[in-house]
């Protein structure tokens, strides 16, 4: 329908955000939408909770759980809206939000758009720039760059047209959790998309609602599992000869390190998401000949976008440097 906003919400046992999240949609000065939660089997009280609270929220209920990317991409497959809002549960927005955004959307000339991000609590904003190293690990530059250079936009929440969304195929349903937004940002920019932060919009978000923060065994197998993939994928065949053995390297050495470190499971990861990747390697290959087909723009031009150095040691950095 013409104008009409479909916000997908991924849920697993989100139920403590959901009111706070939904009542902040229900209230919007924009009414031309429709709220889809796509409930990966929860065990709380979510999808009773919508049903009593929120009876206008259509609910996908899955048998059991499908991860983020299979989740949103069930419900835009469902949505009618000729606007899709993937809206991550643990946010809130003020009542303008979505007015707001679909006049920035229309009067500008970007494929995919995303508020500021401000913490949900204190109002604090978290400005930052995401991008990637070569091997593809995580960094977040400061201050936030709204310009070519910008790599991705984080998932929390992003809006785009559906038909932009089918057109480059989305999310992939092979990443579970993590990277997902990563990857099709660079598969955006290989089409030539381009995407951007809005100044005076903002969404409010708790940060790891559903997954949690630390050295956890499922975070690590997730990103083991997808970074890999994201490299085959996206990366030309000279670069990838010319990268794949360094993000191996760092692999091995990380793995020995946790092993040093009494942690074996974490070290497991690594070898689990080789196999994954080995395992899956022909789907893997196909989904890079339509990348590598369709793409418009070389990867000199991608690696401008790119952290020229460790993301892992400036972690490490940082990290230590807030330990002072």
């Amino acid at each position: 329908m013409k104008d009409k906003i479909s916000i997908v919400i991924a849920n697993w046992n989100g139920e403590k955000w959901l009111k706070k999240c939904l009542t902040s949609l229900r209230n919007q000065t924009y009414q031309k939408i429709e709220i889809i939660i796509v409930d990966n089997a929860s065990s709380d009280n979510s999808t009773v909770y919508v049903k009593n609270n929120f009876p206008k929220v259509k609910i996908i209920k899955n048998k059991k759980n499908l991860g983020f990317s299979k989740a949103n991409n069930l419900g835009i497959k469902e949505s009618n809206g000729e606007y899709i809002l993937m809206l991550n549960n643990d946010t809130w927005v003020e009542k303008d939000f979505l007015e707001k955004l679909i006049n920035f959307y229309k009067k500008n000339n970007y494929s995919v758009i995303s508020p500021i991000e401000k913490r949900y609590f204190t109002k604090k904003a978290v400005a930052y720039s995401p991008t990637i190293d070569i091997t593809g690990s995580h960094v977040y530059l400061f201050p936030i760059k709204k310009t070519k250079k910008l790599f991705y936009l984080p998932g929390i929440c992003l809006f785009f047209s559906k038909k932009l969304y089918e057109e480059t195929k989305g999310l992939d349903n092979d990443f579970f959790m993590y990277f997902e937004d990563v990857d099709w940002f660079w598969r955006l920019s290989l089409l030539g998309k381009t995407f951007s932060y809005v100044d005076d919009i903002v969404v409010y978000h708790v940060g790891a609602g559903g997954a949690g923060y630390g050295i956890r065994y499922k975070i690590f197998l997730w990103r083991n599992q997808n970074i890999l993939q994201m490299l085959i994928k996206n990366y030309s065949f000279p670069f990838l000869i010319l990268f794949l053995p360094l993000y191996l390297i760092q692999n091995i050495i990380e793995a020995l390190f946790f092993l040093l470190i009494f942690k074996p499971q974490i070290s497991n990861s690594y070898l689990k998401g080789w196999g994954f990747n080995i395992l899956n390697l022909a789907r893997t290959l196909k989904k890079r000949k339509w990348v590598q087909e369709h793409r418009k723009i070389n990867d000199l031009e991608i690696l401008k976008k790119m952290y020229f150095g460790s993301g892992k040691l400036l972690l490490l950095k940082n990290y230590l440097q807030q330990k002072q």
